[in-house]
């Protein structure tokens, strides 16, 4: 008997758990622990073979600009031999998803390296759940991990949900980013009522930005005011391409959208210096003044209420005395006068609280940007001209690199001009910095000459400006027309 009540007990765990399932990836809770959360969730998801969660070599140095400075693809690094090849080596040759980590602590992960393994949507959705719950992310890099345009516009939409997501350093090379990309990241760079105020290096290298595509990043330039070094190397870039981000460069014209959002940042601005001086006396004696008055105006507005009050039970009474029908009465002129001035002192009422309402709204969102130290660059000096107004342009991006593109002497040219504008204007920035436009000018393989003079020009400017390397060429062009693009 006893053991066929343990088979009975046996089987019905069984089909329970085989009713049961697999637990659902959605009911999934993120603790932070990007190890733990991504292994969790990819076992429900079933996946068999997934990438693992690995600290990162500290040897490997960080940010954008050391990307640029490793090997071009994984097929350039030798293969070791099949005899060394064990089973401790099989684990690096794994995809994984390589992390830095505050002070150890597998719950500050500050910055996610992804390289050569593909983003499908099974693991878009991972990191959905994933990202958001890291509270220390600083640094996404992305190398040739296959984003299309639906994964790559839902990894936008993730990183836009991570509120306390500072990223600094983004590299999205080799991801086939077309011109639709291109228009997600300038969008994603500034526009007229929004900026992204973090964001320090961006790598766009080996993709597929036409002049449409940069078209859409020189727009984000505009007012973004935080990005210092970009790279566009290995797209497919002509003439029109470095023309329109010759014109962010140097001074522009501000749109129709543009101006209506600086006059009322403007607008805005005139209003807290002066409910803050309202707000703050100088002396006692302005202080107690200010307190008699006070007092005296809500003495008057007592004595008002209440020959309001009265004026409001004179008019009950004689509603109540009159006859049954209320309708059929006629009141006197003197009635409707009473009537009259109760109905504008609740609208003077209603008015006063909805302009107190909208002032207070107004003052409110000032004193954040001020809070938070910004500066808007709708807010710059302009100049008018011709009807039109007019701002300095974008002198904060430092780097520029559109090497292996297709730019002959006349976006040369465009580039030579803005450079010169920069130079001629350079002044300090609000903070103090000294913010002079571009220092490092990269154009390397292109389609211009060696006897341009433009780029002769070019160059003479900026080997006197780079402040990384004074002696070496830093835009010359292909000494033969034969050589491969993919050379570097």
């Amino acid at each position: 008997m006893g053991k066929k009540v343990e088979k009975v007990a046996k089987e019905k765990v069984v089909t329970s758990v085989e009713e049961e399932g697999p637990r659902n990836p959605e009911d999934y809770v993120c603790t932070g622990n990007l190890e733990v959360d991504f292994t969790e969730l990819c076992n429900r998801m079933e996946i068999l073979e997934f990438p693992l969660v690995v600290p990162r070599h500290p040897a490997v140095p960080l940010g954008g600009l050391a990307d640029e400075m490793q090997s071009l693809s994984a097929s350039d690094k030798s293969t070791p031999s099949s005899a060394a090849v064990g089973k401790e080596h099989i684990s690096f040759f794994r995809p994984c998803v390589q992390v830095e980590m505050e002070s150890d602590d597998p719950k500050l992960v500050k910055a996610i390296y992804i390289r050569a393994w593909m983003i499908d949507q099974r693991y878009i959705f991972i990191f959905q759940k994933c990202l958001p719950a890291l509270v220390a992310l600083q640094t996404v890099s992305l190398w040739n991990v296959g984003l299309t345009e639906a994964t790559f516009t839902a990894l936008v939409a993730i990183l836009r949900q991570c509120t306390s997501l500072k990223i600094q350093h983004l590299t999205l090379r080799n991801n086939q980013i077309d011109d639709v990309g291109a228009k997600l990241i300038g969008e994603a760079l500034s526009t007229p009522r929004k900026c992204n105020k973090t964001l320090l290096t961006l790598n766009l290298n080996f993709n597929h930005i036409t002049d449409k595509g940069i078209g859409y990043i020189a727009e984000g330039l505009r007012l973004n005011r935080s990005l210092l070094w970009l790279s566009v190397a290995y797209n497919q870039i002509g003439d029109e391409g470095a023309i329109k981000l010759a014109k962010v460069l140097s001074p522009f014209a501000l749109t129709h959208e543009e101006i209506v959002e600086r006059r009322l940042l403007q607008s805005n601005s005139q209003e807290s210096p002066r409910s803050s001086s309202l707000r703050r006396p100088e002396s006692k004696s302005d202080r107690s003044s200010q307190i008699e008055s006070s007092t005296a105006i809500d003495k008057s507005q007592k004595s008002a209420k209440s020959a309001i009050k009265k004026k409001d039970k004179k008019e009950m009474t004689f509603l109540e005395k009159a006859t049954p029908s209320i309708t059929q009465v006629i009141p006197k002129k003197d009635d409707f006068k009473m009537l009259k001035r109760g109905s504008i002192a609740a609208e003077l009422k209603l008015s006063k609280t909805k302009m107190t309402r909208s002032a207070k709204e107004k003052r409110n969102v000032w004193a954040e940007q001020e809070t938070q130290g910004i500066q808007n660059p709708l807010l710059e000096p302009g100049e008018h001209q011709d009807g039109q107004v007019f701002l300095a342009g974008n002198i904060c991006l430092m780097s520029l690199n559109l090497s292996h593109n297709h730019i002959t002497e006349v976006g040369v040219k465009a580039l030579l001009a803005a450079l010169k504008v920069q130079i001629s204007q350079a002044r300090p920035a609000v903070d103090g910095r000294s913010v002079s436009g571009l220092l490092r000018l990269v154009l390397t393989k292109n389609a211009f000459p060696v006897t341009c003079e433009a780029y002769t020009s070019l160059q003479e400017l900026i080997v006197a400006r780079d402040p990384m390397s004074k002696h070496h060429v830093v835009c010359s062009p292909p000494s033969t027309h034969g050589e491969s693009q993919l050379q570097g």
